[in-house]
């Protein structure tokens, strides 16, 4: 299969939200991925996560959130965008391996980076979960395409249903009318 569109991979210059409440981890993450094309923006905890991802124009394709924070924690971030935002990549990074839950509303694993990774790996796992949601969000928009042409396809067998219906009425009124007219008197 190709990744590559007209224009390039869909990866080429995605946005993402890097979450994390270590600075110095937040910076090494988004130099190694501005150096990538990827366009890079920071949030120090879960909160201020949430809060810029709701304020923002545009949608992130990715939020790549560490799970342990105090506050709202990446766990909470990933299970609030699976809730209200699916189209929303989702990547966890972790310094314990042990302690790597299960996240979203179906309590489907979402993928978790294990700290300390190298740019390589930070870089395909990147790509590939944003390469995933894209691939998910075509066959969700396929769906949603399928399913509005059967419920056009009930809606004018509705109508055709209607119009049977005030053709039959038509004809009982004119039947009516005929046999008024034929009865003496």
């Amino acid at each position: 299969m190709d990744d590559a569109t007209p224009s390039g991979p869909i990866w080429h210059g995605a946005t993402v939200l890097v979450v994390d409440n270590d600075p110095v981890m937040r910076k090494l993450v988004r130099r190694t991925l501005e150096a990538e094309e990827f366009h890079v923006e920071e949030a120090e905890d879960g909160e201020s996560a949430l809060n810029l991802i709701q304020s923002r124009e545009g949608p992130f394709d990715l939020v790549l959130t560490d799970l342990s924070m105090p506050g709202i924690d990446g766990r909470q971030v990933s299970e609030t965008l699976a809730r209200y935002r699916p189209s929303v990549a989702v990547l966890c990074m972790s310094a314990d391996p042990d302690s790597v839950p299960r996240i979203g509303v179906s309590d489907t694993p979402v993928r978790v980076m294990v700290k300390p990774f190298n740019a390589d790996d930070l870089y395909h796992a990147v790509r590939d979960a944003i390469t995933r949601s894209a691939d998910l969000t075509a066959i969700a928009e396929d769906e949603l395409v399928l399913a509005h042409a059967g419920l056009s396809k009930f809606a004018r067998a509705l109508e055709a249903s209607r119009t049977i219906r005030v053709h039959t009425l038509d004809l009982v009124v004119a039947a009516r009318e005929l046999r008024r007219l034929r009865e003496p008197g």
